[in-house]
């Protein structure tokens, strides 16, 4: 499998490796400007999809029994 390939081939990381990218990552601090672009890009490729998906579902159900 190309998945499991490639999988094997993946550097390990050590402890010392981990705590200094926990340490980088806890002294990294984002803007607002940035956290705002977060939050609007997370809104539209996760929640906006969901709910189409969401009420597209309705729909078909509402149109199969009935209702609309």
């Amino acid at each position: 499998m190309f998945f499991f390939s490639k999988r094997k081939r993946l550097k390990k990381s050590t402890p010392e490796e981990d705590m200094v990218f926990s340490e980088a990552m806890r002294e990294e601090k984002v803007g607002f400007k940035d956290g705002l672009a977060m939050i609007v890009s997370a809104f539209l490729v996760l929640v906006l999809p969901c709910l189409l998906i969401l009420v597209g579902i309705c729909i078909i159900g509402m149109l199969l029994f009935g209702i609309l």
